[in-house]
């Protein structure tokens, strides 16, 4: 589903991608760790066209998409979620959802002038679909700006799903939660975004990433220095050191 090649992205003298090479096959849950400043978000962002790549190439189910547009990367069946919540705050959460179907390939532009009632009909029953399946459904009508952490994170992945997107980014989607609502949510991500489509998922919450994903990548200053399933990975010496330091990857 996405192959990257080689792929650097440096900032000035930071490299903050270097030579990353790896695919993730269709229908995988794969997830990437790494230290703070390690490149993940990065890696996500020249996927999607919010940064070109230095060098390399990114491929999405066969297709190349080096530096692509984010609107063409997007109509090409990719959505995301961000570390840094993006909802509109002022608008409903039902509005929000709604608002997240605009532009989807399916959406002809004669529509924004003269609705199809019957198309309108459809996508407003998947709107509150989405608002049920992601827990939301008795807060339609609510500010999103009003919800708390957890059902803020809880839209912005109902509105990328309303996308209903191949290929799924989430970044950092338990950020800030505590314990029993990271598993409410891995529980989400495995039972209601991830069937059908591919899934990669950063996280530094490691309980959760090794239920979730059957393999992982790590970055460290932004190249890969392991990848696997998840307990050889997070057993790895490399890996230890570049988070706990040079004596506990000595120990």
């Amino acid at each position: 589903m996405l192959r990257t090649e080689a792929l650097s992205r440096a900032f000035g003298g930071l490299q903050a991608l270097a030579e990353l090479s790896l695919e993730v096959a269709p229908g995988e849950i794969f997830g990437l760790i790494g230290p703070n400043g390690s490149g993940k978000t990065t890696l996500f962002n020249v996927v999607t066209g919010v940064y070109p790549a230095s060098a390399g190439r990114v491929w999405l189910g066969g297709e190349e998409i080096t530096n692509l547009k984010p609107a063409q990367v997007i109509r090409r069946g990719v959505a995301r979620t961000f570390q840094n919540l993006r909802i509109f705050q002022r608008m409903t959460v039902f509005e929000n959802v709604w608002a997240a179907q605009h532009g989807l390939p399916t959406l002809r532009p004669r529509e924004l002038v003269l609705p199809d009632r019957a198309a309108e009909a459809e996508r407003r029953a998947e709107v509150r679909r989405l608002l049920e399946a992601t827990g939301l459904a008795d807060r339609a009508e609510m500010l999103a700006g009003g919800l708390p952490l957890p059902d803020q994170r809880r839209l912005e992945l109902a509105r990328a799903l309303a996308r209903d997107p191949a290929l799924l980014l989430l970044d950092e989607p338990a950020g800030g939660m505590t314990p029993r609502e990271t598993e409410a949510m891995a529980a989400l991500i495995r039972e209601v975004a991830a069937p059908g489509r591919t899934c990669m998922v950063i996280e530094h919450k490691m309980d959760m990433i090794s239920a979730l994903c059957g393999r992982l990548c790590v970055l460290n200053f932004g190249r890969k220095i392991a990848e696997g399933a998840p307990d050889a990975v997070l057993s790895h010496p490399d890996v230890l050191e570049a988070y706990l330091g040079h004596e506990a990857g000595d120990a």
